[in-house]
Parts: structure tokens; sequence; C-alpha cells
């Protein structure tokens, strides 16, 4: 699997073809954010937060005592940080962001998040679930966490992460045109979790409970 260099990622951004065509918008300095002689694309801090806080749930569960569901929302602040102001997440916080970028991937290409180093070495873990699958399409969302022993301020429009692109083959290493059901998620997506695992997972899951 070989990664695209930021002269073909340029070229798919550029590229005629709709069904080949990588989106990512918008691109306020497509040069400085695909920098010559690299492989990478940089993206942006958003305007939308969401702040873990205190619950009284206790151990966040898939099969709660006395419940049949546990909703996320309540684990979650969100906050809308305008342009021009700023956020700051303290030590050992966590956080979550969306990218200011949207984005929409062909069935081709995925792609790995990986925060800047220079943000790593002030403490500042960026996208802890790392992978976008092929025709994702939406916002991104980054898990944001603070293991540095000092406050970070962070404002939207900063370049925080970085987006290395892969090429997507199928069996007979031909370019994969098969569209992935992620494509569904037009626009961009809800930051707070909606469940833990798939309903096949869950269901089987319940069913081994009920026999213990």
């Amino acid at each position: 699997m070989s990664a695209l260099s930021t002269k073909a990622i340029r070229a798919r951004l550029n590229e005629a073809d709709l069904n080949r065509r990588l989106v990512i918008s918008p691109l306020f300095d497509e040069e400085a954010q695909a920098k010559p002689g690299q492989a990478a694309i940089d993206v942006r801090l958003g305007f939308d937060f969401c702040i873990v806080t205190a619950s009284s749930f206790g151990a966040i569960s898939e099969f709660p005592d006395g419940q049949e569901d546990l909703g996320f929302e309540p684990l979650y602040r969100r906050e809308f940080v305008p342009l021009g102001q700023s956020i700051t997440i303290h030590p050992h916080q966590f956080f979550l962001a969306q990218t200011l970028e949207y984005l929409r991937l062909p069935p081709d290409l995925m792609a790995y998040v990986v925060g800047r180093s220079t943000w790593g070495r002030l403490g500042l873990i960026v996208a802890t679930a790392v992978g976008i699958h092929p025709s994702f399409a939406g916002s991104l969302t980054l898990e944001l966490r603070n293991l540095g022993e000092n406050p970070l301020t962070l404002f939207p429009g900063q370049t925080v992460a970085q987006l290395f692109f892969h090429d997507v083959v199928d069996a007979a290493g031909a370019p994969s045109q098969e569209i992935s059901p992620q494509a569904q998620y037009a626009g961009a997506i809800d930051m707070v979790p909606k469940k833990l695992s798939d309903k096949v997972t869950h269901d089987k899951l319940k069913r081994l409970r009920a026999l213990i």
C-alpha cells in the first residue's frame, strides 16, 4: 500500500473524474497545507467542541444496570468557539473537536490522521481514532488529549493535524471501486458517539449475558 505524495494529493484535489476526486474544503492555501516534497496535507481546527464532563453513570457500560441503553450525550458539554476566540485544554483534559475542513474520499483512497509534531512536543495528542475509510464524507472528529503539564490555548483555524493518504486495491490488485457503507454519512457527523458496538455484536453479547 503506497502513500500519496503531496503532488499526487493535489492532483486528486483537482481530478476531473468526480469518482476519483478527493474533496477537502475549505483550503485556505493549498500549497501551504500540502507542502511540496512531503506526503500529507494539513487540516485545521473547527469551531465545535465536546468537552467530557464528570457523570453520575459510574463506569460506562454497554449494558448498564437498570437501563436498557446508555445515552452518551450527558457525558459531554458542547461548546462553539467563534473565529478569533479560543478554548483552553487543561492538563489531562479530553476534548472532541471537528476539523474546519469537510472531507470526501473516493472509493480507492483511505487516510490516516496524525497529530503535528509541534503540538505533540507540547503534550497535545490528536486523533486517537486515526483511520478514515474509503468513500467517507463529512467533517473529521478529532480526539484531543493534553498529556502535558501546562494548559494549551487552541484557536479555530489553527493547523492541528495532517492527513496521509493511501491507495486501496481489491484482491486482484486493481484500484477499489466499491462504495463503502460509510458513504451514507454525507455532511457533518455528530461528534458524540451513539453506541459502543454494532447491532450484531450488541445482540450476541446480550443473548450471552442472558444465558449466564
